[in-house]
């Protein structure tokens, strides 16, 4: 397999970025909880943009912008948090946002609809009409709708896979801003779930809650719920014309096992589709080994080669797998 290039500029310039953490989760500051963390100089939020016109209190978003704004328009990376579908909230992703705007990114971390008030496909349906609102607004906000980049953890993964394959698959899209697309130019996904049915066996065979929330988002159980699994895997769509992806694991990760990863390589692999696959020995499901200064540079790279101005959009066949170990307290 060919190895994983990214410029050695945007990996240096990576590591000067390495202090704020790259993920802080539902789980560790709990469901509903906003992170206190003082906005730095050279950032401005625009908090609770609503991306549906009169919609439901999730379907807002907060929008990260430098300052002062570039004069040329920027790149964006849309932030979606984790939660099991059924808790977590958009400013889970405020750390994500603190680090990546001095890097000269729009960020937007996306609120979306919940399983207590909505199922499949609601979920889908609120991060595409996101970026379509994000891209219809692009000239006010000075971003650059060409390059949209998505960035998802759990959960959100999940969703951020599904938006990096569905892109040309526009009965999906529904809502507002259909003048605009819903796609993304790079996807870079943490420990997410793919194949829906397999999580769901393996958590019912383990007593673990994630069969419930698997059952929760479908509407049902899910092997009688055949047609909504499928339509809930982004593996049903992936095809040429998708865009580049990089998936993080823990390999002890017991929430959502790191098989998960390896099925959604496997395949994109095998359609010559570019992705890198990382694990993470010693790691389980969120924690710090996924905050740790190579595996944000690792990220700062992906994002750099491919959603920063003068980048190629059309990085090629990568399929790579590389591997590190949790550092121990």
């Amino acid at each position: 397999m060919k190895a994983l290039r990214f410029p050695l500029l945007s990996v240096l310039l990576a590591f000067a970025f390495v202090q704020a953490p790259l993920i802080v989760s539902a789980q560790d500051v709990g469901a509903d909880t906003p992170l206190n963390l003082p906005t730095p100089k050279g950032v401005r939020i625009f908090a609770d943009l609503a991306y549906v016109d009169s919609g439901n209190p999730r379907q807002k978003l907060d929008l990260y912008l430098p300052v002062p704004v570039p004069k040329t328009p920027m790149p964006v990376i849309v932030y979606l948090h984790g939660g099991g579908w059924q808790k977590g909230s958009k400013a889970d992703g405020r750390a994500f946002a603190f680090r990546m705007v001095p890097q000269g990114y729009a960020v937007a971390c996306v609120g979306y609809r919940l399983t207590d008030e909505a199922q499949f496909p609601a979920q889908l349906e609120d991060g595409k009409v996101a970026i379509r609102w994000l891209r219809d607004y692009a000239e006010r906000y000075r971003l650059d709708p060409t390059r949209f980049g998505a960035c998802g953890v759990s959960a959100g993964g999940w969703l951020a896979a599904m938006l990096g394959t569905t892109a040309n698959f526009h009965l999906l899209d529904s809502g507002e801003h259909l003048n605009q697309s819903s796609g993304v130019q790079a996807a870079c996904i943490f420990f997410a779930p793919i194949d829906l049915l397999r999580l769901y066996d393996y958590a019912d065979e383990h007593g673990m809650p994630q069969a419930q929330e698997v059952t929760k988002l479908l509407g049902g159980n899910p092997h009688i719920m055949r047609a909504q699994v499928k339509t809930a895997n982004p593996l049903t769509y992936a095809g040429a014309g998708m865009p580049p992806f990089l998936l993080v694991h823990g390999v002890e990760d017991t929430v959502v096992p790191p098989e998960q990863s390896r099925l959604c390589y496997e395949a994109l692999a095998k359609l010559q589709l570019p992705v890198h696959l990382h694990l993470i020995h010693g790691a389980g499901h969120t924690g710090p080994a996924f905050v740790v200064p190579e595996i944000n540079a690792m990220v700062d790279a992906f994002f750099a080669q491919n959603l920063k101005p003068g980048a190629s959009l059309a990085v090629g066949s990568i399929t790579t797998i590389t591997e590190s170990t949790a550092r121990k307290n």
